[in-house]
């Protein structure tokens, strides 16, 4: 875009946009006017752009009207398709909407209290970031030390007993035993001392639904007892 062009984008196409992009075009989700005036002028320059590229010649009112009907329809300078979810042009059909975590979608008699869109949609299996790194972790460990330390784990894993595992493989219990502190040990020293604790510590964003869980239990217990104590 020429200087030219950009002299009038900012002193005769900015003031029009201004001026009618507040009170014509409806913000969507977390948008609000100053946004919606940036993403405008962002539109503006696109075209003046592709006008000077063609030679063509428009008002800089032209701009500003067709600038403020793409705004008005849903489109974005970024975003001109309502095939995304996100889209507020997809928003505005009605066709998706953006909620918060917080929003209530239902009511739980039992606990007397509201059902939450975060309470549906978390997960009560593990991470599987967390665990697909923690397996990863294994596999180096187990591939560069004593192939044993493998069938303990599974072993462990299994629910088994360490002699019942020593009896399967033909091993001296008393010597599996020695195996699996030394193992301890390497372990430790291959992975750091809070490897175990971090292996089994809650991640921090289901530790909060957990906390609000508790919360709800709580505050349902307590008014289970006034009306019992009402009686």
């Amino acid at each position: 875009m020429s200087p030219q062009s950009g002299t009038i984008l900012l002193e005769q196409i900015a003031p029009r946009l201004r001026a009618v992009i507040p009170k014509a075009v409806k913000t969507v989700g977390a948008e609000d006017a100053e946004e919606l005036l940036q993403d405008a002028m962002t539109i503006a320059a696109q075209m003046l752009h592709r006008v000077e590229e063609t030679g063509k010649k428009v008002t800089p009112g032209n701009i500003a009207y067709y600038v403020i009907l793409h705004m008005k329809s849903g489109r974005r300078s970024q975003s001109a398709t309502r095939t995304d979810v996100m889209a507020p042009g997809t928003q505005l059909d009605d066709k998706s909407c953006v909620l918060s975590f917080g929003e209530e979608v239902g009511y739980d008699p039992e606990l007397d209290e509201p059902i939450t869109l975060g309470e549906l949609l978390a997960s009560e299996h593990e991470d599987p970031s967390q665990a697909g790194a923690r397996n990863l972790d294994w596999e180096l460990f187990l591939s560069t030390h004593d192939y044993r330390y493998g069938v303990i784990l599974k072993g462990m894993a299994e629910g088994r007993s360490l002699k019942d595992t020593a009896a399967a493989q033909n091993e001296w219990y008393p010597g599996m035993w020695a195996l699996k502190n030394r193992m301890a040990e390497e372990v430790r020293e291959y992975m750091g001392e809070e490897a175990i604790a971090e292996s089994v510590r809650t991640p921090r964003w289901k530790a909060s639904i957990a906390v609000d869980r508790e919360k709800t239990a709580c505050r349902s217990e307590r008014k289970a007892r006034t009306q019992r104590g009402s009686r």
